[in-house]
């Protein structure tokens, strides 16, 4: 993934349910959307390369964009945002399918698979249904080993809660927040900023880091706590992002009218709270053996993941001697010249 200006988000990812999907948290409840293109097709079509093109033009023109990877495949995009625009691209096939609301006046379907040469990819077809029925059971198998994990980890999740001195943290989380009563209606966006892949675990909290004061709770009871903190929140905008693994519960926490970030990922800088400050007892030593568990367990799950993306790589191949992409280039010009970017 090569450097760039906007934020990074997972819009989906691998958890201990199967495929999560925050799909909805893309727009933001607080902004209106104007243009959403669909795109759909198959794999190696260009879906993820055409999104890359307009996100490079956005960013060239100076405009904020959001970029939201796929758990799958971390240097794969699902989704771009152009934020003042109000303008979204998303990949509309599995495992996150989606079909217009209202045609035409807010969504418009771009049909890549068009350019797929029946003629050419019917001859592919035992190996296209193959490789297809492999990968889905190798995330069968992945799925199997992180809901073994998640399992683990929701019993970690309530010893560290039951020990938990629930009236000083909530003190230390209005003294850090600046709460003064209500922040009027509570509007909630969810997304991830985690994602469990087949390069392993891959975290954007410390581009988000940069968008506000920083607060980062460590130790061994840090995810706990955060997540315990993000339900004592009041009112107001607050971009809450979930624990991939555990995807009801939160990781991480951005209040943007406060300009405040407070997480339990692996940053650099910030203001460190322990986690181990809020307990109000020891917890048991299951808490600790759960957690040893379910990380060995994720592992295994990250080398089925790894599976998954060999064999999805094969497909794309596959699905690439036939396409037409000259006309993929053309389509994606035109897309271009829609929104404005090119005369």
């Amino acid at each position: 993934m090569g450097e760039k200006m906007g934020q990074k988000f997972f819009s989906g990812g691998n958890s201990g349910e199967g495929f999560h999907n925050y799909f909805d948290g893309i727009l933001p409840v607080w902004e209106r959307l104007e243009r959403f293109f669909i795109i759909k097709g198959g794999p190696g079509v260009g879906k993820s390369t055409l999104m890359k093109r307009v996100a490079a033009m956005a960013e060239e023109a100076g405009e904020e964009t959001e970029y939201f990877y796929c758990s799958g495949d971390p240097d794969s995009l699902d989704a771009i945002r152009l934020v003042k625009r109000g303008i979204l691209f998303a990949d509309g096939t599995a495992p996150h399918c989606m079909d217009p609301v209202f045609p035409g006046a807010v969504e418009e379907i771009l049909n890549l698979g068009e350019q797929i040469d029946r003629k050419r990819i019917i001859k592919y077809r035992e190996e296209v249904e193959g490789l297809t029925k492999q990968n889905k059971l190798s995330y069968r198998r992945a799925y199997a080993y992180l809901k073994a994990a998640a399992a683990l980890e929701e019993e970690r999740y309530l010893e560290v809660s039951a020990c938990l001195d629930q009236k000083k943290l909530k003190k230390r989380l209005e003294e850090i927040t600046e709460e003064k009563g209500e922040h009027g209606e509570k509007q909630t966006r969810k997304l991830f900023l985690d994602a469990i892949t087949c390069k392993g675990r891959v975290c954007f909290a410390e581009r988000m880091a940069q968008r506000g004061d920083c607060v980062k709770v460590t130790g061994d009871y840090a995810g706990v706590v955060l997540d315990t903190a993000s339900r004592m929140l009041s009112g107001g905008k607050q971009e809450l992002f979930c624990n991939p693994l555990l995807p009801l519960k939160v990781n991480h926490v951005y209040l943007p009218e406060q300009g405040k970030f407070l997480t339990s990922g692996e940053i650099s800088g910030g203001a460190e709270v322990s986690g181990a400050d809020f307990m109000a007892k020891a917890c048991h030593e299951n808490a600790g053996q759960c957690h040893a568990e379910a990380q060995k367990l994720t592992e295994a799950a990250m080398l089925c993941l790894k599976e998954c993306k060999r064999l999805h790589d094969e497909l794309e191949e596959i699905y690439k001697e036939c396409v037409d992409f000259a006309r993929v280039s053309e389509r994606t010009e035109e897309l271009l010249e829609t929104v404005g970017f090119i005369e």
